[in-house]
């Protein structure tokens, strides 16, 4: 059995990370990867920038209330998102998961029974069943979901 063997350097670097950015809100602030790189002395490309980094938004998420969001930030480094753009990173969130449950069913469904062994067979069906029930039980609240962030939609004017 292979034993995980914790680095306490990890631990360490997060709280230079939470030292060197005391004030974090949910402001819409931008830290970049360049800060993060001074502060570290480690390449964001180098497995070891990611790994403290993660453990750092994901303290910061817990400690602080604040999401660090890589993505919004659109490879520069990181957003702090504010309350309401948080929300609407969850909303993403809940419409990829759908998506994703309807490309795994369909990926899933795809190979032929006789080519599965029988146990397989047994548990692509059960998972299919799975996929299939949550689909129809919570579909219409995902899309519901989905519409309730969009603008509305301007009507038409008569002529």
């Amino acid at each position: 059995m292979l034993k995980i063997v914790k680095n306490p350097r990890t631990d360490v670097d997060v709280q230079l990370l939470c030292d060197v950015f005391p004030d974090l809100l949910p402001d819409g602030r931008e830290i970049t990867h360049a800060q993060v790189e001074a502060a570290l002395h480690a390449n964001r490309r180098t497995a070891r920038y990611r790994t403290v980094v993660a453990k750092w938004r994901r303290r910061v998420m817990r400690e602080r209330c604040v999401f660090l969001d890589g993505i919004s930030a659109q490879g520069r480094g990181f957003v702090a998102l504010t309350p309401d753009e948080m929300v609407r990173y969850g909303n993403r969130n809940v419409r990829h998961a759908g998506r994703k449950i309807r490309k795994a069913l369909a990926v899933a469904s795809t190979p032929d029974d006789r080519s599965l062994s029988e146990e397989t067979r047994k548990y692509r069906a059960l998972l299919t069943v799975a996929m299939t029930k949550i689909l129809a039980q919570h579909g219409d609240s995902l899309r519901d979901v989905s519409r309730a962030l969009q603008p509305m939609k301007q009507l038409p004017r008569r002529a």
